[in-house]
């Protein structure tokens, strides 16, 4: 018994530096283990954190009527933020089209100007409603342009806005979407490719105030 103590003395003698190198790589390796770990659960405490702080836009529709006969509406867009606080919220840019679609089937898509009322009314909340807007300034043209081309085809308008907010962090962002006829949000690819495609066709762009003329240029 005592020769194998004796052994196993000058064994671990001999292998002391052995040792003490897999006793640091050991705790080396703890280590790089426990801060991979804490580094995780940082990232994904940031990731909540920011998920937390996101905000989410909504924008719902609604059609109010404006004469006792209920004959014509006036669109009305509301917007939503439903999470976290938001600041300087703004329409930056839209984009309209009169869309004629033919009873050939031919399709036409005209650049409108102005189409929405740029008068847009903030709710002074930062979160729920923040801000309305709607088309007063066009719904009374678009409905009679609309009448007088029933023969020529079915017509409607096709709408997108840029919008702008500051978030709880104070970053702007930037968002699009389409409010006609559909309400979606939409990618900055798509957005940029519409805004490109309405500036192409600018020079025909038209005031759907001005009936008349713009009947005449459509069915020339």
């Amino acid at each position: 018994m005592k020769s194998k103590i004796i052994q196993l003395r000058t064994f671990l003698k001999r292998n002391k530096i052995f040792f003490e190198v897999l006793a640091a790589t050991a705790l080396t390796i703890t280590s790089i283990f426990v801060s991979f770990k804490a580094n995780n659960i940082s990232k994904r405490q940031m990731e909540i954190m920011e998920l937390e702080n996101t905000p989410r836009i909504e924008i719902q529709r609604t059609q109010l009527f404006t004469d006792s006969t209920k004959t014509y509406q006036v669109t009305k867009w509301l917007v939503f933020n439903n999470n976290s606080k938001i600041s300087n919220f703004e329409i930056e840019k839209e984009i309209s089209y009169l869309n004629i679609a033919k009873k050939n089937r031919e399709e036409i898509s005209i650049p409108v100007i102005e189409y929405l009322n740029p008068s847009g009314k903030l709710s002074g909340q930062n979160e729920g409603l923040i801000y309305e807007f709607d088309n007063i300034n066009s719904f009374h043209d678009e409905f009679v342009t609309s009448q007088k081309l029933l023969e020529y085809g079915a017509v409607d308008v096709k709408s997108f806005i840029e919008i702008s907010y500051h978030d709880v962090l104070g970053r702007k962002e930037i968002k699009y979407f389409q409010i006609l006829p559909l309400i979606q949000e939409i990618s900055k690819t798509d957005w940029d490719l519409t805004y490109e495609d309405w500036s192409n066709k600018s020079n025909n762009a038209i005031y759907l105030k001005y009936i008349e003329k713009n009947i005449k240029q459509i069915k020339k």
